[in-house]
């Protein structure tokens, strides 16, 4: 029956905070995005008010231009009128009102030139007015100058008309310019309150959520602060009772061990057949109880970060060896051959991969165990071959698991940490192992970084002085 897969509830409170955080963010960016949009429109209502009242200015001063330049041309042709008429001189009035009419014109055909090229307002039709209107004048000033009082009084008739015409245009586009100015003013100004509405909201709120996010935080700290000195400890506490209870254990079953050495050596010992194998089989089982107790102790190590390396250079046949030979005196059959080289590992270590390797090959493999040891480029390849049956394709991913037999979860006769710790000493190590099936064959192929290229003994190497058969 599968279990289906649990959250556990420091990855529910992590999604939560994520939620929050990502919902606190969404918020302030909308937020922000709000009130960017609204200084946006306050800028821009802001320039599109300064551009209309510049063009209702403009409107202004034309109209009021072309007030003075009627007034002042009218002026000029009574004045000159009354002259013909009652023989009086006028020059110099006249003269004064020439010039302002002057003056007066140049700043109506300057007010039109801009509310020509307006944005705010099409003003074709009053620009088009005015300058009728500005000709007109021009050409009564000249009639006045000329002495043409008749000619004078008649454009003047005519300067009134375009004036009226004028006048009513100028008022038009002054009454639409002023009232799309009221109108943006009031805009802006409900712009205005909203923005400051949402500042006065949104800062405060903005500092209420990162203060109490912050208060959030630091609670989490204190809590994983917290929680990773109980693990410390737990951690010291396990590691320590994993050494004591390895030491205990380790001392006994050295005794246990030595004494049925000694007993193998005894000649009535000898002499009884039931005696010298129940005698290998306490030897076996205290050399399986030692490597389970050396296993455990690994894993704690492993597990703490605790474990260390002390690197040197070592042959490497000579450890296979020191492994192989005790084994064999308890009646395991290996048959090895190992091209001498020095790699550069941690010799202990080393020995504790080829001895859980070989007690793996004993409990699940064939009868029938080798050791083949060969250079590899800058590696050294060991293998451990046995002509069991291996394990099923669909599991043999996870042969390196802890506790895991024969590719099935479980514990049966171990602690199921074998395979697990050859893994993790190997990667230590700086090298890898890997399971495959060769020829029928279950193969574990252990590689270790040679100390260097020039370390393999090869000048003199024969297979058959090094390769060597140790039975019980």
């Amino acid at each position: 029956m599968r279990r289906r897969p649990t959250t556990s509830p420091d990855a529910s409170s992590s999604r939560r905070r994520f939620d929050r955080a990502l919902a606190i963010t969404l918020v302030s960016g909308l937020g922000l995005l709000v009130i960017l949009g609204l200084v946006f429109s306050i800028a821009q209502g802001s320039q599109q008010i300064t551009s209309r009242a510049t063009d209702l200015h403009s409107a202004n001063e034309s109209l009021r231009s072309a007030t003075v330049a009627r007034a002042q041309t009218g002026l000029a042709v009574h004045l000159l009128s009354m002259d013909e008429t009652f023989g009086t001189n006028s020059e110099d009035a006249i003269e004064l009102s020439l010039t302002e009419a002057e003056i007066a014109l140049d700043d109506l055909r300057v007010g039109v030139d801009r509310l020509e090229v307006a944005e705010s307002i099409d003003a074709t039709a009053s620009v088009q007015d005015a300058r009728e209107f500005a000709a007109t004048s021009t050409e009564i000033l000249t009639l006045v100058e000329t002495q043409q009082p008749r000619a004078a009084v008649a454009a003047a008739g005519e300067q009134d008309e375009q004036f009226q015409e004028l006048l009513g245009g100028l008022e038009s586009v002054r009454n639409a310019l002023a009232e799309s100015v009221a109108e943006s003013d009031v805009f802006l100004g409900r712009v205005g309150t909203i923005a400051r509405f949402l500042v006065a909201f949104l800062v405060p709120a903005a500092v209420i959520f990162i203060y109490r996010e912050l208060l959030l935080r630091q609670h989490r700290q204190a809590e994983l602060e917290g929680r990773l000195e109980s693990e410390r400890k737990l951690g010291r506490a396990r590691e320590e009772f994993i050494a004591n209870a390895s030491h205990e254990l380790r001392t006994p079953l050295t005794g246990i061990t030595g004494l049925a050495q000694i007993l193998t050596e005894d000649p009535a010992i000898a002499r009884s057949e039931s005696a010298t194998e129940l005698l290998g089989l306490i030897i076996s089982e205290s050399d399986d109880l030692s490597r389970m107790v050396e296993d455990l102790l690994t894993t704690a190590r492993l597990d703490a970060g605790a474990l260390q390396f002390d690197y040197e250079d070592i042959a490497i046949e000579d450890v296979v060896k020191e492994v192989v030979e005790p084994l064999g005196r308890n009646g395991l059959e290996v048959t090895w051959d190992c091209e001498p080289a020095l790699v550069r590992a941690d010799g202990l270590r080393t020995r504790q991969v080829l001895r859980n390797l070989l007690s793996n090959a004993q409990k699940y493999g064939g009868p029938h165990i080798e050791v083949v040891g060969r250079v590899e480029g800058r590696t050294y390849r060991c293998e451990v071959r046995d002509d069991g049956a291996g394990v099923p394709a669909d599991m043999s991913e996870k042969i390196f698991e802890r506790f895991v037999h024969q590719g099935r979860s479980g514990v049966s006769d171990s602690v199921g940490l074998g395979l697990a710790i050859v893994h993790a000493l190997a990667q230590g190590m700086g090298g890898s192992v890997t399971y495959s099936r060769q020829d029928e064959k279950t193969v574990f192929t252990v590689r270790l970084p040679l100390t260097d290229p020039t370390s393999v003994v090869v000048p003199h190497f024969d297979p058959s002085d090094h390769a060597a058969s140790v039975e019980g």
